[in-house]
This record gives C-alpha cells, sequence and structure tokens, in this order.
C-alpha cells in the first residue's frame, strides 16, 4: 500500500513498505526515480516500489517535478520535457533520504537509488556526489545527451565515474537506441578504468522501457530476468557481499553481430515517432 507525504520543500515522496504484523522491522530503502513522465500511473515508478516492498525493502518515489508550476499534461504526454541541473536533483535526493531515515521501519545505513530512463544519469550523479550504497540504471544513464552534458547545469556521465562511491548496476536493452551499445561499452571501459565495481547486462531483442509493465516495450521474460538481477543485487550490496577494497566487474551482452546503431533508431521512430529520450 502506497503512503504519501509532502516534505518541507513541498516535494511529495510516495512510500511502500513490508507487511508487518508487529513491531516494524528496519528494513533496506531504494529510491525509484521516475522517467520523464513524471510519477505517473503509467510511469510505472509505483509498480516498481510495491514489488520491492514485496520483496523486502521499503521503496519509495520522490516527484522530482515539484518545482514546475505549470501544466504538466504536454510532461505527461511526452510532448514537452523537464531537466533540472545536477544541484536540483542532487537536493531532491538528500531530502528524500534525510526523509527516510527518520523512519522507525527503514535501515539509514542501507538506501539504495535506481533511476529508470532519464533518471539514470540522476542515480549516477548521486553515487558520484555522495557516499551512497548502491546505484542501479534501468535502460537509462548513458544517452548520447547525458555524455554531452548538452543541458544546462548537467555534467557529463563521464565525469561521475571516477567520483562514484558505489558498486553500480547497469542493465540495458540491444534494441534501445537511446543507450546506444557504443555508450554501454564506453561506460563499461571506464568503470573498469577507474576501478569502479559493476554489474551491467544488455538483454538481447530488447527495447526500451521493457521493465515497466504498462509500456508497449514491456518483455516478461527479460523483466523478470533483470528483477531478480536487481534484488540480488541490492541484497549483496547491503550485505557487504561487494567489498570496497576490490574491483568486481561483471558484463554479459546479448547482441547481434550484425548491430546497426543508424537502422535501429530510424526502426523505432517508425514505430513510435512521438517517443523520445
Amino acid at each position: 500500500m502506497l503512503e504519501e507525504q509532502t516534505l518541507s520543500s513541498g516535494m511529495r515522496v510516495w512510500t511502500a513498505r513490508p507487511v508487518s504484523s508487529g513491531e516494524p522491522e528496519r528494513r533496506p530503502a531504494v529510491i525509484v526515480l521516475h522517467g520523464r513522465r513524471g510519477p505517473i500511473d503509467i510511469d510505472g515508478s509505483w509498480d516498481r516500489v510495491e514489488r520491492l516492498a514485496r520483496d523486502g525493502f521499503v521503496g519509495c518515489v520522490p516527484d522530482l517535478y515539484h518545482r514546475f508550476t505549470g501544466d504538466r499534461g504536454p510532461i505527461e504526454a511526452q510532448e514537452a520535457r523537464i531537466d533540472y541541473g545536477d544541484d536540483e536533483s542532487l537536493a531532491d535526493l538528500d531530502e528524500t533520504i534525510a526523509y527516510l531515515k527518520t523512519l522507525p521501519y527503514v535501515d539509514g545505513d542501507h538506501i539504495g537509488v535506481a533511476g529508470f530512463c532519464m533518471s539514470g544519469r540522476i542515480a549516477l550523479s548521486y553515487g558520484a556526489a555522495r557516499e551512497a550504497t548502491a546505484i542501479a540504471c534501468f535502460h537509462g544513464g548513458v544517452y548520447p545527451r547525458d555524455y554531452a552534458g548538452e543541458f544546462a547545469g548537467q555534467a557529463s556521465v563521464a565525469d561521475f565515474i571516477p567520483k562514484l562511491s558505489c558498486p553500480v548496476l547497469g542493465l540495458f536493452g540491444e534494441l534501445d537506441p537511446r543507450n546506444p551499445l557504443e555508450n554501454i561499452q564506453r561506460f563499461r571501459s571506464e568503470l573498469e578504468q577507474h576501478g569502479k565495481s559493476y554489474q551491467i547486462r544488455v538483454f538481447g531483442d530488447t527495447d526500451h522501457g521493457w521493465l515497466n509493465l504498462k509500456s508497449a516495450a514491456y518483455r516478461k521474460e527479460q523483466a523478470d530476468e533483470a528483477w531478480e538481477m536487481f534484488t540480488t543485487f541490492l541484497r549483496d550490496v547491503f550485505a557487504g557481499k561487494w567489498q570496497s577494497d576490490r574491483a568486481i566487474w561483471r558484463f554479459e551482452s546479448d547482441s547481434s553481430v550484425d548491430y546497426d546503431l543508424a537502422r535501429l533508431s530510424e526502426d523505432v521512430a517508425a514505430r513510435s515517432p512521438t517517443y523520445g529520450p
């Protein structure tokens, strides 16, 4: 069951926690960052926090668009977009984490951040700027524009990687032109270059948004496997199995030997011409 709270900044957050019949047990928490539509049902964030609660975690979705006072209709329809700078995103995550640490059922020493689509880079920015515990990126974080740092106040993902303070999980789709294989390979190379621990998986024959139950791109088999990898990663990191003095590199990819980014981009544009990154 989702619980809604408005924090001092005016930012709304929604949380879900495991059902308990007695005194609440302190559980690790995971912040789920919404995609470009914002925190709406079709985005899938609420499904994810409720699933996290069923898996034994406290899930939390903050409204990263709380500063915006205009009509959200075009945002939710993906006809317009909001791009805040890194400082605003960090402030929102700081406030969310501070709130979670006040809850008697949250283990404040074990809080992860997961970014989906557009918010993948936000998760990475937090892992670079703060002493984070675990970071995950689902079909996001390595867009060409994320590397370019093309929006005001947003640094390049390349600047985040040397500063990452925790292990990173990256889950991507082969057929997702927004996260091209060359960028995933670059991401992997830079993580290794700087001695950062990671687990990366590229799912074959899989497009953007494949984890979202409400997306036409949803792929149950890949989504179930990705979710199992996600929760296992979280449990292992929170249990100390990813030691801070060791660089752990895990990479698995399923992609065509004839991979052609230009052709993929054309195919996606033909299928969903209004869907942006």
